[in-house]
């Protein structure tokens, strides 16, 4: 799958303002995503309008830059706007004829952030889906001016990412390390004391998917699919921390944990056996209970 992926609106044609920025946040997940899709072998070309001063020119050089290329689909992403609200309102996806898609898209997305699937729109009224020669959709990700969806879109902002991917280019990946059969044990949540190996000021919170791994990853740190051996369930996550607590990994606090019943090395650090630490709404949504068999892998 070729894929052309663009942000709604420009640089100098600014789209919604609420509490996130339309075009800042449209950016932001169409280079997430591609980068998501690039791993799953897809060939994908992303472009933002840093150019054009009118709306009229916006749209017919974004159009102009998709019809330039070699490529199976043709994605725009937005996200909407209506009034400033506490309410949560959720994510839509537009189309003219790619009906399938956007309705999978729309699935994919409201299951990855939790928020209200307001399904997928024929529109024959946007100058996007009406003028770009491959089949199109356009994504409105969530509402700018609507407080719990940008919490919901925030929070799990690259779980978003990466269901927008597999929509669009499906399943298939290559993935450069896996690990099988290994037991995951649980960490974090509002109550875990312990702080983020890479953001001291990260809250290890109930709600988001993450993980702890024993290496230390610099710069971007690739996406994580874990997958529940006994039941086949997968989600995808960030790595938040570094860990489990056992002994192998160098980068454990001593005096940070309290003894396990698994055993101690000659430093008096813990260990329970467990080769990836999982977020509580991780290990929930997987259905792994304390600790559990489980196989991961790099998306």
């Amino acid at each position: 799958m070729d894929v052309v992926i663009s942000s709604g609106h420009g640089l100098y044609v600014r789209g919604a303002e609420g509490f996130i920025d339309e075009v800042d946040e449209a950016r932001r997940v169409v280079d997430r995503v591609a980068g998501v899709l690039l791993n799953l072998g897809h060939g994908v070309c992303t472009y933002h309008d840093d150019v054009s001063k009118t709306q009229s020119e916006n749209l017919e050089r974004i159009v102009e830059f998709h019809n330039s290329q070699t490529r199976d689909l043709d994605v725009s992403v937005h996200f909407n706007a209506f009034e400033e609200s506490e309410d949560a309102r959720g994510t839509e996806v537009l189309y003219v004829s790619a009906s399938d898609l956007a309705a999978t898209l729309a699935d994919e997305i409201a299951n990855a952030g939790g928020l209200i699937n307001r399904g997928a729109k024929q529109r024959t009224d946007l100058y996007f889906l009406n003028n770009t020669a491959e089949p199109a959709v356009l994504i409105e990700v969530c509402f700018v001016d609507s407080s719990a969806d940008v919490d919901l879109y925030d929070t799990h902002f690259s779980v978003i990412c990466v269901a927008i991917a597999k929509a669009l280019g499906g399943p298939e990946r290559r993935p450069s390390k896996n690990q099988r059969d290994i037991i995951a044990s649980v960490f974090g949540g509002e109550d875990d004391y312990n702080v983020s190996a890479y953001d001291e000021d990260m809250v290890l919170d109930d709600n988001s998917y993450y993980v702890a791994l024993p290496d230390r990853f610099e710069g971007e740190r690739p996406l994580v699919r874990v997958i529940n051996r006994e039941t086949g369930k997968s989600e995808v996550a960030e790595i938040w921390d570094v860990g489990p607590w056992n002994i192998d990994d160098p980068y454990w606090m001593t005096d940070a944990r309290p003894q396990a019943e698994s055993g101690t090395d000659t430093s008096g650090r813990t260990t329970n056996g467990a080769g990836i630490d999982l977020s509580p709404a991780l290990a929930e949504v997987l259905g792994i209970d304390g600790m559990g068999k489980v196989d991961w892998e790099f998306v």
